[in-house]
């Protein structure tokens, strides 16, 4: 019965804790949209896909943060085959705000990618994954990014790259 308690109470903290690690400082519910894709326009993903080719360039996360009360700082955390390349901080600076990193793709970089934002305290509030492939068809605007764990193997390194700052999220 002792065990039974214990593991109860474990998982209803857990599940308090990470509650806790949404909610910004004002204690309102912060939510991020993400989008993987091959360019930004008028402060919107274009080309989103999770498959991209080898001669794709650039890939580009672009982030929405909504609800944050303060103005903070985010982290796009950049990995190739499980091993971190880049990480880039971006300041959230309303409630509403819009933001992105890219990372330069060599053509000999395929495989598997992920790319984690992180708040100011390092908790994950979102992790996204994508492929590198050879003879990968161009990306087409309609099809989604997929968000999943990142869990990729650790091999070889590439070089970091910088992320950009965009205007609070107003309609254009």
């Amino acid at each position: 019965m002792k065990r039974l308690f214990f593991a109860l109470f474990i998982l209803v903290a857990s599940a308090i804790l990470v509650q806790a690690q949404t909610e910004s400082a004002g204690g309102g519910q912060v939510t991020i949209e993400t989008a993987l894709c091959t360019g930004i326009q008028d402060r919107m993903p274009v080309g989103q896909a999770d498959i991209f080719p080898a001669d794709v360039g650039k890939v580009y996360l672009w982030c929405h943060v909504i609800g944050s009360s303060d103005t903070t700082m985010i982290k796009h955390v950049w990995y190739y085959q499980g091993e971190e390349i880049v990480s880039v901080q971006l300041p959230v600076r309303s409630s509403s705000w819009r933001t992105h990193s890219y990372k330069t793709i060599a053509p000999e970089w395929t495989g598997d990618w992920a790319v984690k934002v992180l708040d100011n305290s390092g908790n994950v509030l979102k992790a996204v994954s994508f492929k590198i492939e050879v003879g990968a068809a161009a990306p087409i605007e309609s099809q989604p990014a997929v968000e999943t764990p990142v869990t990729p193997p650790a091999e070889e390194k590439a070089p970091a790259d910088t992320g950009q700052a965009e205007n609070p999220s107003e309609p254009k």
